[in-house]
């Protein structure tokens, strides 16, 4: 009977590109965005702080990812957790500018994101996905 190891050929499973996907998609909104903060208007330095950290975890989770960097792997389970309370923070002090239109956008946009990275963290977690990365 052949060995498997773990570089072997399995396909990526349908939950990690759906990630990967999500993480683009998020990654361009919040690289719109903070184009948009600094070249039209003040950005304050919570969301400006909260938003790059948010765009460098979530490009270095797609290329941890793609490259299957093992040791790298618990690392990334507590920076997206640490991400996600950033975030939560951002989204009280969203909270302030609830009552207009863009506001509520960006409260409820911050919500689904921090909801996002918990769901994220947690597939890291799942034995599909550590049977597919090798841990």
């Amino acid at each position: 009977m052949p060995e498997t190891t773990p570089d072997s050929k399995v396909p990526m499973p349908k939950g990690v590109k759906n990630v990967l996907v999500i993480n683009l998609i998020i990654i361009a909104i919040v690289g719109w965005s903070l184009f948009n903060m600094y070249t039209e208007t003040g950005a304050e330095i919570l969301i400006a702080f909260a938003s790059w950290s948010l765009f460098g975890t979530l490009l270095l989770a797609d290329i941890i990812l793609l490259t299957k960097m093992r040791k790298a792997w618990g690392m990334l389970r507590a920076l997206i957790w640490v991400i996600a309370l950033l975030q939560a923070l951002t989204t009280m002090v969203l909270t302030k500018d609830f009552l207009s239109l863009w506001g509520a956008l960006a409260f409820f946009g911050s919500l689904v994101v921090v909801i996002y990275l918990i769901g994220l963290r947690g597939y890291l977690n799942s034995d599909s996905f550590k049977n597919w990365f090798g841990q």
